[in-house]
């Protein structure tokens, strides 16, 4: 049983089952070129991407999507820097006791190029890497979750 505080049940808030991965990634890789749409009806996310589909099929999606009085669809909001990303790279260096290693980790991501060269170092270190993506994931993930919160909608089944 979901215990609601007064200003939950005052807001329209809805569950939903899909999984926290998958809203995670379409939150992640959420541009103006590849767009995400969660249809509330239906537990699904939708991806309007230019690749795959007509700029005109993509308009047209979105205006029913402001024509639609229901709440059926909820747009992921689009990304449009990598401020997240980067601010991911400074705490994950934070959690490194090893000081040179920390050193060396900070060196590489000042000034541009900076995910190429992290990821290029944090391979060096196997055990490294693992932690980074584990902990990348998580990072994500908690996004997602604020994402969704935000949005008035509680995630249920999270996988």
């Amino acid at each position: 049983m979901i215990n609601m505080t007064t200003d939950e049940k005052s807001r329209n808030v809805q569950i939903i089952t899909l999984s926290i991965d998958d809203i995670a990634e379409a939150l992640e890789d959420c541009t103006y070129n590849t767009q995400y749409v969660l249809d509330l009806q239906d537990q699904e996310i939708i991806m309007l991407s230019d690749s795959l589909m007509a700029s005109e099929e993509i308009q047209d999606f979105f205006e029913a999507i402001d024509e639609d009085e229901t709440g059926r669809y909820v747009p992921f909001p689009v990304r449009i820097d990598s401020r997240d990303g980067y601010a991911d790279m400074e705490l994950f260096i934070d959690t490194i006791e090893d000081q040179q290693i920390h050193c060396q980790a900070d060196k590489t991501i000042r000034g541009s190029g900076a995910f190429r060269r992290f990821k290029d170092f944090i391979r060096t270190y196997p055990d490294l890497e693992k932690r980074w993506y584990a902990w990348k994931d998580e990072r994500t993930r908690l996004r997602a979750m604020e994402w969704l919160e935000e949005e008035g909608l509680i995630l249920m089944n999270n996988k």
